[in-house]
């Protein structure tokens, strides 16, 4: 339970600072489910610039292959797909 409690956690703080990121970049507010590329908040120059900040906030690497819809196309996406690199 209490691990539960602390993914939860991370979660909310991973979407709280993901979601800085992506409004510093779009100058709008979005919701943490909106599509990014669908809604065409974000594009191509927009998602390069996505991944540097990325790659800076987390400490992580991103390759070009992982830069793709079903990670970079909202705010929960690419939560799931942070959480997925540092643990």
């Amino acid at each position: 339970m209490l691990r539960n409690l602390q993914h939860v956690g991370i979660i909310v703080i991973l979407n709280e600072r993901i979601k800085k990121l992506v409004e510093e970049l779009t100058f709008k507010k979005v919701s943490i489910d909106e599509p990014l590329y669908t809604s065409n908040l974000i594009d191509s120059m927009g998602t390069v610039d996505l991944a540097l900040m990325l790659e800076d906030e987390f400490n992580i690497k991103i390759g070009t292959e992982d830069i793709i819809e079903p990670n970079f196309d909202s705010i929960e996406k690419l939560t799931n797909y942070i959480t997925n690199r540092i643990s």
